[in-house]
């Protein structure tokens, strides 16, 4: 198959190629020879490189592309996005950032765009500049992207840059537009939350759920489907519930939401911090512990946190150690948290 493979014309290639990758779910490992084989025969084939490197992000072999398009620099001028977006998912959003910068320097115009300006927005979230975010997703204007998804998005960037006010405006004009849906009624419901309307925050989530509920419905998706979905607003509910006192009502929705084991890995981090924060060391250290087990997050779901919640999983992982007599664990802790996480509340 090899022999086969580096006998055969460029032009032959690509068409095996072609066939591979029309199929309904393509196979990308099986790409992958045949792309190797173009690139031996003509290394600097920018729409080959770009090929290869679209598999190995199918693929998840985000360090192997990397090394790819960094070891054909010249190809990989074309590939710009696609370095940006592997770039992003090692979670190197500096590094990201100047790639896409680079690119709008030059002065570049072409199909990217688009795409990396939707990459930048997103990055500028991740590196926690939030007002930069808020109007870079304003500012983008593009008839194939999802109207929704941008005001969502911005909306989201408004509330974590503390600006929850021009959030609900947006969500109240993604409304207008567009009509409700419910992540654009759970947008307005967070925005409420951080305005610190918590009465009307929890009329909010009911409406954004049911929303949710209808559209379930509409997409006829599956019982475990449905629950999965559901959980988001549950623990969001009992964050509700926390800040007004009511604290068993809280816990409960929390112990729900970890009991469901909810696909998001975020999702079951925020329950189980909040966990932790409502028990703390009033309970059992080992029941604490256990509870608060997603407390270490790995580095994907950590990536998806803000900023702040990031401070607060990084300061409730050094008080888990303290309540256990892990000294030096929380030592450590606080030591990268102030490393790390510059402006934290963390007493110096």
């Amino acid at each position: 198959c090899a022999r086969a493979l580096s006998m055969a014309s460029v032009e032959a290639l690509f068409e095996q190629l072609q066939v591979i990758l029309d199929e309904d779910v393509p196979n990308h490992e099986e790409a992958l020879p045949i792309i190797n084989a173009i690139l031996a025969k003509d290394e600097d084939d920018a729409d080959a490189l770009q090929c290869k490197l679209v598999c190995l992000i199918q693929l998840r072999r985000f360090e192997e592309a990397l090394a790819t398009v960094r070891s054909k620099p010249a190809a990989a001028k074309q590939c710009a996005f696609e370095k940006a977006y592997i770039l992003y998912r090692l979670n190197r959003h500096a590094e990201s950032l100047d790639t896409i910068e680079e690119v709008f320097k030059a002065g570049a115009k072409d199909d990217q765009n688009i795409r990396l300006e939707l990459l930048r927005a997103q990055v500028l979230y991740r590196l926690g500049r939030y007002d930069e975010s808020a109007v870079a997703y304003a500012e983008i204007e593009d008839e194939e992207t999802d109207p929704a998804e941008l005001y969502v998005n911005q909306s989201a960037a408004l509330c974590a840059a503390g600006n929850p006010d021009e959030a609900v405006d947006v969500v109240g004009k993604a409304v207008e537009e567009l009509g409700d849906t419910a992540d654009i009624a759970y947008n307005r419901a967070c925005a409420i939350i951080a305005k610190g309307d918590m009465e009307g925050a929890l009329q909010a989530l009911d409406e954004a759920e049911e929303l949710f509920m209808q559209e379930a419905e509409e997409q006829q998706l599956s019982p475990e489907e449905v629950s999965d979905g559901r959980i988001v607003f549950g623990v969001q509910r009992g964050f509700v519930r926390q800040r007004l006192g009511q604290l068993d009502g809280a816990q409960e929705a929390y112990e729900e939401a970890l009991r469901l084991k909810p696909t998001e890995g975020e999702v079951a981090a925020v329950a189980s911090n909040n966990l932790f924060a409502l028990r703390g060391k009033d309970t059992s250290l080992f029941d604490s512990a256990k509870k608060a087990k997603a407390l270490n997050l790995d580095e994907q779901v950590e990536d998806k946190l803000t900023v702040e919640q990031r401070r607060v999983f990084a300061l409730n992982r050094c008080l888990l150690s303290l309540y256990t007599n892990k000294l030096k664990e929380c030592q450590a802790g606080l030591v990268k948290l102030e490393k790390e996480l510059v402006g934290s509340e963390v007493p110096s």
